[in-house]
């Protein structure tokens, strides 16, 4: 199982040797301990993280491994070697998290599978905001601003994975929603000792967007004091991101101290809006448009995911 492994670190371009029965990754060996499975569920890894504590750093090698089960381990600590193309190595000094390549299309020349980038995510969001339409390059390019040529490129890696039909040209659901917030960037959050209105007055509204609780409230989620919680927002620019850092981030002393609100740089480029709820003298900035504040509660698992299946907003779920 770890020649398994470092022929998928190799896949990656990382260096990567066994010395007997212990991994050596960029010069650094590594401890891991390995444990197969064929198809676990995310129970059966609850149960193989319960019964083995503290005992990192650690590896599932399987066959299959779900978002569900990736999400265990991932909270955990522990990596996994999912043989239909995906690695996580998660120790002390390396710390890495990818898909792999395939090789084989034409040539011999290496195509990654990889649809996840910032564009990638964008065609995702595209596709799950209106998903009884064709996800063609050309309608899709144009709604989210993008070339059509990586585009269409980014597409067709959705089409290799199955999240896209071959041919309905359809996304396929709920699978690439979920698929899709075990990607979604969530970290970065920066704490401010002042309110969202404040950082409003000095950034400027049209640099705000919300995308915490009460945002998704509006959308039709159904949140128990989404109000009193503090206010999320991402921020449009870098130049308005410092303009609300300097306003009072917490740090020193002040770091255990309750934030004021919360914001960070917007993950996505294209992030779509509400339409129902334009900006007012009430909330003086932009509100995410549903699927966005979706997104980012069910990249949080543990307090997000049943918050998100309630609402029923996930495109395909019965």
């Amino acid at each position: 199982m770890l020649a398994e492994v470092v022929d998928a670190l190799s896949t990656l371009d990382i260096d990567a040797r066994l010395d007997g029965d212990t991994l050596v990754v960029d010069g650094s060996r590594l401890g891991t301990q390995i444990v197969s499975r064929a198809h676990p569920t995310p129970a059966d890894l609850s149960g193989l993280v319960a019964a083995t504590p503290g005992r990192l750093p650690a590896m599932v090698v399987a066959d299959r491994i779900s978002d569900a089960g990736r999400d265990v381990l991932r909270t955990a600590g522990w990596g996994w070697f999912d043989r239909r193309g995906h690695l996580r190595l998660w120790a002390s000094g390396l710390r890495m998290e990818s898909p792999l390549p395939v090789v084989g299309h034409g040539r011999g020349r290496s195509r990654t599978v990889n649809p996840w980038t910032t564009v990638g995510l964008e065609i995702s969001l595209a596709s799950l905001i209106d998903p009884t339409e064709p996800v063609s390059a050309r309608r899709v390019a144009t709604l989210i601003g993008r070339s059509a040529g990586a585009t269409h490129e980014l597409i067709g890696r959705f089409v290799e994975l199955g999240l896209i039909g071959t041919k309905t040209h359809l996304p396929l659901l709920p699978e690439l929603f979920w698929e899709t917030t075990a990607r979604w960037p969530d970290d970065g959050w920066i704490g401010l000792t002042v309110e969202l209105t404040e950082v409003a007055e000095r950034v400027g509204a049209d640099e705000l967007i919300r995308v915490d609780e009460r945002a998704a409230t509006m959308g039709g989620a159904r949140i128990a004091a989404a109000g009193d919680l503090p206010a999320r927002s991402y921020i449009r620019s870098p130049g308005a991101l410092r303009r609300a850092r300097a306003l009072g981030e917490r740090s020193g002393v002040d770091r255990d101290a309750p934030a004021a609100c919360w914001v960070r740089a917007t993950p996505i480029r294209w992030v779509p809006l509400n339409p129902e709820h334009p900006a007012d003298d009430t909330h003086p900035w932009a509100i995410a448009h549903p699927l966005v504040c979706a997104l980012r509660l069910a990249a949080d698992p543990a307090r997000g995911r049943e918050i998100v299946e309630d609402w029923g907003i996930v495109p395909g779920s019965s």
